[in-house]
């Protein structure tokens, strides 16, 4: 235990040293994919995404005129795409389709804030969206939340006309892959599958932190959260996502979509600086807990990557976590008109099907 508690800390002392590299740095990468031999090759679609994105936040105002590409937003890479001569609005979304966005890990120890797109479900309902929330056990291992997916969906009731579209943020989304191998009748009913910042093949930190959760850490949750099955960490190792990846081909019938996040030093919450320099020796372009290479499902749709951290993208927890969340910009990444978007180019994919 000691030896394990000493490897944490010394890892943490190591990436001490690393610095986040500039926007220009990061614009001259490359898309980081997943292996094609899992599902098949990913298809891109960034530069769709980001027309669909782009004409989302301009009706809303945030985005500057003189920021045609959302360049401020979206990470615009080397090797993306470019957008057609003419760009097309977004498609109306089909009344047939029902939205469910899972929780990842921990949100329920953090209260509402900590649910993903609190406000824009709300705002979207309010709309005549059919989206709401499965709140899964934070704590608990992928196989036991899916459980608690296929129970939320049997207690939704969905009509036989409805197409059902699954939204996972962080590890909601190997909760949502789980689901469609455990529980193939439901998955059936399943269209498309959206992954958000996802833990698709884990991440380090389980690896790393294991021991100082349960020594450290499962204390501090006993009192604001169930512990559910206890295999939250277990669940989000490499190597066991790599292996279950291995070995439970995913439904063809179903669209998957990936969009992953990495950003500059002023817009990571101060409470993810530690675990992003831990990340920065396997690559730099991490959102504080997630490697960009891990957030695509292998022979998804890559939308893109959000200048975002792991936060930013989908939660609002400043009034939870008022320093931990806390970024030297001061600025709300916006989330309400990237749920919006996500929703309607899932929609256009599935009508193009």
């Amino acid at each position: 235990m000691r030896r394990a508690c000493c490897t944490f800390l010394a890892a943490v002392l190591v990436a001490g040293c690393a610095s986040i590299p500039g926007a220009d740095e990061f614009r001259s990468g490359v898309a980081a994919l997943p292996d094609a031999a899992l599902n098949g090759p990913v298809t891109d679609g960034r530069a769709r995404f980001r027309e669909i994105f782009c004409d989302v936040a301009r009706r809303n105002a945030h985005v500057t005129q003189d920021d045609l590409l959302c360049d401020s937003l979206l990470w615009r890479l080397a090797d993306e795409p470019a957008a057609g001569a003419s760009s097309v609005p977004p498609m109306a979304v089909d009344s047939r389709l029902r939205v469910f966005v899972v929780t990842g890990a921990f949100s329920d120890c953090f209260g509402p804030d900590a649910l993903p797109y609190r406000s824009g479900i709300a705002r979207m309902t309010g709309a005549g969206y059919r989206i709401e929330t499965i709140e899964v056990s934070g704590r608990s291992s992928a196989g036991h939340n899916a459980r608690q997916i296929a129970d939320a969906l049997r207690a939704a009731s969905p009509a036989e006309s409805d197409r059902i579209l699954l939204m996972g943020y962080s590890k909601g989304a190997i909760d949502i892959l789980e689901f469609l191998d455990e529980y193939p009748d439901l998955a059936a009913r399943v269209s498309a599958v959206v992954s958000i910042a996802g833990a698709v093949m884990g991440t380090p930190l389980a690896e790393k932190g294991e021991w100082f959760y349960r020594k450290a850490l499962a204390d501090t949750f006993a009192a604001r959260c169930d512990p559910g099955d206890g295999g939250v960490l277990e669940s989000l190792d490499p190597t066991v996502r790599r292996r279950w990846l291995a070995d439970h081909p995913l439904p063809r019938h179903i669209a998957y979509l990936s969009l992953a996040a990495f950003t500059t030093r002023e817009h990571l919450a101060h409470g993810l600086l530690p675990f992003w320099k831990m990340l920065a020796p396997f690559d730099p372009r991490n959102d504080g807990q997630i490697l960009i290479g891990d957030a695509v499902i292998p022979g998804a749709t890559l939308l893109g990557y959000a200048n975002a951290d792991h936060w930013s993208i989908a939660l609002r927890i400043e009034n939870e976590l008022p320093h931990l969340a806390a970024r030297s910009s001061g600025d709300q990444f916006p989330q309400d008109d990237l749920l919006e978007a996500l929703v309607l180019f899932a929609a256009e994919a599935l009508a193009a099907r």
